[in-house]
C-alpha cells in the first residue's frame, strides 16, 4: 500500500513527530528521540536528519532539533523566536543592544541580528539558529544581577535588559546599539520619560568610565537639560582619550571637557 502523505507529511513521519515531540515538547536531542521511537541513536539521528530535509523539524545545533507545527503553511519558510533560541542554546543569557531596545520601543529600527550576552562559552560572535542571526558576546556570571526583566517566551522566561541596563549598555559597547549616531537616538528617546537616577545607577554597577565619558559628551552634543546627569560623569572623567566610537577610525578632535576623541559627529 502506498504512503500516505498529509500536507507534506508521510503517515510514519507524522507518527515520529508525534513520539519525539510528544506532551507539548518543542525540542529533542537525538538521544531523546531515540527514547521515543525505542531505535538506537544513530537510527535517531538519521530519522531526524530525513525530517529536518523534508522540512518539519530544524536543526538548532549539532544534536538539538526543534519541531515545526504541523499545521505550517510552509514549513520550510517557518521560523521559531529567536529569544527562545537564544535562551535554549545560551542560557543563561539576557537579551540586550538594539534588540531590547527595539523591544522597549526605544528606538523603531529593526535590524537582523538579535543581540544576547551569556555566560556560556562563546566561540563566535556571529552566530546562526534555524535561519536566526545573532550577535553573541560573553559576560561574566556577576552581570546577571540587576536591571534584568523576565518575559514568557513558550515555556522559557528569557531575560531581557531593561531600558536604563539597555541604554547603559550600549554606551559601554556602541557596536550592540548599532553605532554612536544610534546610540545617540536611543538615549535621546530614553530621557524623554526614563529615571536619570535609573540610568546612573545602572552605568555605575558596569564601572565603566569610558560608558560616563560617552554619555557626558552625548548630553551636551544633543542638547539635552540635564545637569544632574552631567554632574554624576563629570565625577567618573578618567584619564585618555577613548573613542566616541571604537568601530570608527580614531581620527577627530579631541574633546578636552569629557576627555574623548570625537570621531564622528552626532547631530542635536
Amino acid at each position: 500500500m502506498a504512503t500516505v502523505k498529509v500536507a507534506g507529511l508521510s503517515a510514519s513521519g507524522r507518527r515520529d513527530l508525534t513520539a519525539i515531540f510528544s506532551r507539548g515538547r518543542r525540542v529533542a536531542t537525538v538521544a531523546e528521540a531515540a527514547d521515543a521511537l525505542c531505535v538506537e541513536p544513530e537510527r535517531a539521528a538519521r530519522r531526524l536528519a530525513a525530517l529536518a530535509s523534508s522540512g518539519w523539524v530544524r536543526r538548532v545545533r549539532r544534536g538539538l532539533y526543534l519541531a515545526v507545527p504541523v499545521d505550517a503553511a510552509d514549513p520550510h519558510s517557518w521560523s521559531e523566536d529567536p529569544w527562545y533560541l537564544a535562551d535554549l542554546v545560551w542560557h543563561p543569557c539576557y537579551i540586550t543592544g538594539w534588540s531590547a531596545a527595539n523591544h522597549w520601543a526605544l528606538t523603531d529600527q529593526v535590524f537582523r541580528s538579535t543581540v544576547v550576552a551569556t555566560a556560556a562559552r562563546v566561540r563566535r560572535v556571529e552566530q546562526d539558529l534555524a535561519g536566526n542571526a545573532f550577535l553573541v558576546h560573553h559576560v561574566d556570571e556577576k552581570r546577571f544581577s540587576g536591571g534584568l526583566v523576565s518575559e514568557w517566551r513558550h515555556e522559557r522566561r528569557v531575560l531581557v535588559a531593561d531600558p536604563a541596563r539597555t541604554v547603559a549598555e550600549i554606551l559601554d559597547q556602541p557596536g550592540l546599539g548599532g553605532g554612536i549616531r544610534h546610540v545617540a537616538e536611543i538615549l535621546d528617546t530614553y530621557l524623554i520619560d526614563g529615571e536619570h537616577s535609573t540610568l546612573l545607577d545602572a552605568l555605575t554597577r558596569l564601572g565603566n568610565g569610558t560608558a560616563f565619558k560617552r554619555l557626558g559628551y552625548l548630553i551636551e552634543a544633543l542638547g539635552i537639560d540635564a545637569p544632574d546627569i552631567l554632574a554624576e560623569c563629570e565625577r567618573w572623567l578618567t584619564s585618555g582619550f577613548p573613542l566616541l566610537d571604537p568601530a570608527l577610525p580614531a581620527t577627530g578632535p579631541r574633546s578636552s571637557t569629557w576627555g574623548i576623541v570625537a570621531n564622528i559627529g552626532v547631530d542635536s
